[in-house]
């Protein structure tokens, strides 16, 4: 089923990203975990233990000995009790927090922010709606005077969840604003979550908060507060915790002057003083200021008065030709239309003068132009007028969501930094989705819940013309899943050639719609299929060849990472990312190798048994 918004005309849609400010960077402080030194009086349900380990289907979670794991030893004698949560010694106002956390099933835990605003942890495996209580979202504030039923209020669910199973390690990041006093403690702005992005998807965006949640340690506002850690509901471990505290930045161009000059300026050494048409003070860099939109020049200079050494990043957006030259230097130059001229320089404190040039010698389109300056753990202020920038005009979200039958897509498609030309994408009802490259025969990536953005392949001309999952990728490792040895010990290709070795043969529906990719290789014929079980909860695979091979081995390569460890009987964890659940076949069992410095979960498939072979992804 396709979803779209109105499209707008292409030229606007190049802009789109023209008037944005670089990518923010910023220099992470890490939390130590080799004691509890970090965190005020921890109570006795937290430990720091070397390594955590879960399962789907288990409420508790194993530790090991050692140091980097911040652990939630969690009992139901310390359920609801004082004195259980955690707070760091760290006090913060704006903050950039990036951490790792582990959930066992069922439980629930939760960050708050200056010890005041949550965003909750909890066990919310596959579901399909989140509620203000799933994991991710920005919980609710309280109040017992209200009706029942109206006691919660001003809640954030999570747009869409992005959680994975109980018993892996998740990631989170969360950038934060402080609530905002004057000079009389008066609050003039509220607290804002400025972006939450769980296990890669952004679940919040600029959501005010304009008061303690429930459960708060602390129950006023302030400039600063320290982070706290729910410890009275449930079990919970942490690992990398890290985070910037963000700077207040603020710096304007001093002294600033213009000239504009006319003319059909392809290079900068042709904008000459007989061309000067005005010049004089000017407030800040504004694209306006000339009364040509096309053969026209503009150049600023202004000096920036710095208080403190250390490495700031300029950023130059445009339409046209621009350049920028620091204390006498030209530092950088970008011509072609809409890409950025940025660098980076560490500055003594002082003066230091800046000259930007711009240059436009096209009718087509708007002038624009505008300066970014930054430094880490701040964000990037613009030089410029607001206006000096062609208006960012709204994105269309183009999307494709499976219906009663299951959706099947055609694309290209990022994978490990690569684009991949011969993806198909399929998405289920139950919101059980994957990728798959039809060249190797090889799974790319699973994810839950939404299914394709479609944006880049059909938005105007379609650059780059690639799809994109709609929620939390897993990465698998994209190679096919079978492999004809000479021998069980024989190592695995990592690619077969897609027109001798391996030969895609098109694929049918089966009577609920799913694919089967059908495949032949060394002188057997193959399918390879997937179907959604347990209620979108797990993605089986299923494998079924024609014949063994004959003098050869069939070996399965059902997983590759670089850990694997046995949960139980059949369930297997893959570098904490998914799960595996292989069933025996008789007396052969799956076994875990080495294979180029990564671990490999291969099983041989031979005569007796059955001539389909199956095994479950859960994440």
């Amino acid at each position: 089923m396709l979803k779209r918004i109105f499209l707008t005309p292409l030229l606007l849609f190049v802009l789109a990203g023209v008037a944005l400010a670089q990518n923010q960077s910023f220099n992470l402080t890490p939390v130590p975990l080799n004691d509890l030194s970090a965190f005020k009086a921890p109570s006795k349900n937290w430990q720091v233990v070397g390594a955590v380990s879960g399962s789907f289907d288990s409420p508790a979670l194993k530790s090991e000995k050692g140091t980097g794991v911040l652990l939630n030893a969690f009992d139901e004698k310390e359920r609801f009790k004082e004195g259980t949560n955690l707070f760091t010694q760290l006090e913060h106002g704006d903050i950039f927090l990036s951490l790792d956390f582990m959930l066992p099933k069922g439980s629930n835990s939760g960050i708050y922010l200056q010890g005041r605003y949550e965003v909750q942890l909890f066990d919310s495996w596959a579901v399909k709606i989140p509620h203000v209580t799933d994991c991710g979202s920005l919980y609710e504030r309280w109040d017992e005077s209200r009706p029942e039923g109206k006691k919660g209020f001003e809640g954030h669910p999570a747009r869409t969840n992005a959680a994975l199973a109980p018993g892996l390690w998740q990631h989170l990041e969360i950038e934060f604003n402080r609530p905002r006093f004057d000079e009389n403690k008066k609050k003039i702005a509220p607290a804002r979550f400025v972006k939450v992005v769980l296990n890669g998807v952004v679940i919040h965006e600029n959501v005010i908060v304009n008061g303690p949640t429930r459960a708060a340690g602390l129950q006023d506002e302030a400039d600063k507060g320290p982070l706290m850690i729910q410890g009275d509901h449930g079990p919970v471990a942490f690992r990398n915790i890290q985070y910037a505290l963000l700077n207040d930045f603020n710096v304007k161009l001093a002294d600033l002057q213009y000239e504009y000059y006319e003319g059909f300026f392809e290079k900068f050494d042709q904008i000459k003083p007989e061309l000067l048409v005005r010049k004089g003070p000017v407030e800040t860099i504004d694209a306006k200021l000339a009364d040509n939109s096309s053969k026209m020049a503009l150049v600023f200079t202004g000096f920036l008065d710095l208080k403190e050494k250390t490495e700031y990043q300029f950023v130059v957006k445009k339409v046209g030709r621009a350049k920028l030259n620091l204390d006498g230097q030209d530092i950088a130059e970008q011509n072609e239309w809409f890409d950025d001229a940025a660098a980076s320089r560490t500055l003594e404190p002082g003066r230091h003068k800046i000259v930007l040039t711009y240059a436009k010698p096209y009718q087509w389109g708007p002038s624009g132009i505008g300066l970014f300056l930054g430094k880490l753990n701040s964000r990037p202020q613009a030089l410029h007028a607001p206006t000096s920038l062609p208006a960012i005009p709204p994105t269309p979200l183009i999307n494709v969501s499976a219906g009663l039958e299951p959706e099947i897509i055609r694309s290209f498609m990022f994978y490990k930094g690569k684009k991949k030309t011969h993806v198909i994408s399929v998405g289920d009802a139950a919101g059980t989705n994957f990728s798959y490259d039809l060249n190797q025969a090889g799974l790319l990536q699973c994810w839950k819940g939404d299914f394709l953005n479609v944006t880049e392949m059909w938005y105007e001309r379609g650059e780059p013309q690639v799809a994109s999952p709609m929620g939390a990728p897993v990465t698998m490792n994209g190679k096919c899943a079978l492999a004809i040895v000479n021998d069980i010990k024989a190592a695995l290709p990592d690619t077969l050639n897609d027109r001798t070795d391996l030969v895609f043969k098109g694929y049918r529906l089966d009577e609920k719609r799913n694919p089967r990719f059908q495949y032949q290789y060394g002188g057997i014929a193959f399918e390879d299929s997937f179907q959604p079980e347990d209620q979108g909860k797990s993605l089986a695979r299923t494998l079924s060849v024609s014949a063994f091979p004959q003098g050869k081995v069939l070996l399965v390569r059902i997983a590759e990472g670089n850990q694997i460890t046995l949960v139980s009987g059949d369930v297997y964890v893959i570098d904490s990312k998914y799960y595996v659940k292989v069933p025996a076949a008789g007396k052969i069992k799956p076994s875990i190798r080495d294979n180029g410095g990564k671990k490999e979960l291969v099983m041989e498939w031979s005569a007796p048994m059955p001539t389909t072979f199956k095994y479950t992804l859960l994440w």
